[in-house]
């Protein structure tokens, strides 16, 4: 699907290309959406412009997302969306500054888009020129990120909040080992948050700099926007610097969830090792008379029953007093 954005008598225009049609001049952006064969060699004919497949696309964020290529200026960054099981994932986004147009590549829907799209459907001014429109989608992405982190710092204080409290005052009652289980795994989704927040603001971070290293051409009037993407720069670098701080929260949180989870198998383990040490005494006694030996005087005492069972008895409640003095129990 391709999408055209030109400004006409001071209003935005939204035109769907049709297969086939030219693409007009006067576009602004264009956005490129899951195309199809015939869509890519649409827009790789009439603009010039290399238009990637997903498998590629996935392999340029990475090796190479910033470069230079006929004029054209391409820049892959990892915007944030949705997969189809509901986590939260990355995804490539390519733009391409060409001429005057400004192109993005997509193959799937990012949690900022359709809010970009609907305030640059509400301000031409925002669509004027296609640094312009670069500048509002990476604002757009930057602020999208922010709720991100935000809720996602309100999840790690309520998840502060649940792990240091007594899990048997829960309101659902339930077995220790699993309250502290489930904390774990919600704590590793939020890592996985957090982690794909900072992955995304490296990646703009990286398309900033890019940017602002273009020389000065006829179409990238790169100076009248130089103050708009300082301003970028220093939100996504101070994002970074929050994002650092809710990591740091997080790894404190899960390590000390798993040093509780710990504690609480230590005394599952010392009650086990106590029991055994009390019981080691009456075993050695029941073992010493049951053996099968002729010459065992005990055996044919009067009240050898009652005296075995009371030596049993006194031998393992007195390892019981020790601990208890002891406060082992």
């Amino acid at each position: 699907m391709i999408i055209i954005y030109s400004v006409i008598d001071k209003a935005v225009k939204r035109v769907k290309l049709k297969a086939g049609a030219v693409i007009p001049s006067d576009a602004v952006w264009i956005d490129v959406m899951n195309p199809s064969a015939e869509e890519k060699k649409q827009i790789q004919d009439q603009l010039n412009v290399n238009i990637q497949s997903r498998n590629a696309l996935d392999k340029t964020e990475v090796s190479n997302p910033f470069y230079n290529e006929d004029s054209a200026y391409y820049m892959t960054v990892t915007t944030l969306c949705h997969n189809n099981e509901g986590y939260l994932d990355g995804t490539p986004l390519t733009f391409i500054l060409k001429d005057n147009h400004l192109i993005t590549l997509r193959y799937t829907q990012p949690i900022f888009f359709l809010n970009c799209e609907a305030s640059l459907m509400r301000r031409p001014e925002l669509c004027s020129k296609p640094e312009v429109i670069l500048g509002e989608i990476i604002h757009s992405s930057v602020n999208s990120i922010a709720d991100l982190l935000e809720i996602t710092g309100n999840e790690l204080d309520n998840l502060l909040n649940n792990v240091f409290e007594n899990p048997y005052k829960s309101k659902v009652k339930r077995h220790t080992a699993d309250y502290y289980g489930d904390a774990i795994q919600n704590i590793g989704r939020v890592g996985n948050v957090i982690s794909k927040n900072r992955e995304s603001l490296l990646s703009f971070n990286r398309l900033l700099i890019f940017y602002n290293q273009i020389e000065n051409t006829p179409h990238i009037t790169k100076r009248e926007h130089r103050q708009r993407f300082h301003h970028l720069a220093s939100e996504v670098h101070s994002l970074g610097s929050y994002a650092t701080f809710i990591s740091q929260r997080h790894v404190f949180l899960l390590e000390a969830t798993l040093g509780l989870l710990g504690v609480e198998q230590n005394k599952i383990i010392k009650v086990f090792t106590v029991a055994a040490a009390a019981f080691m005494p009456p075993t050695m006694i029941a073992s010493i008379y049951g053996m099968n030996f002729d010459n065992m005087p005990e055996l044919h005492w009067e009240y050898s029953y009652p005296i075995a069972l009371g030596l049993i008895f006194l031998s393992a409640i007195f390892p019981y007093i020790y601990f208890k003095i002891k406060k082992w129990l």
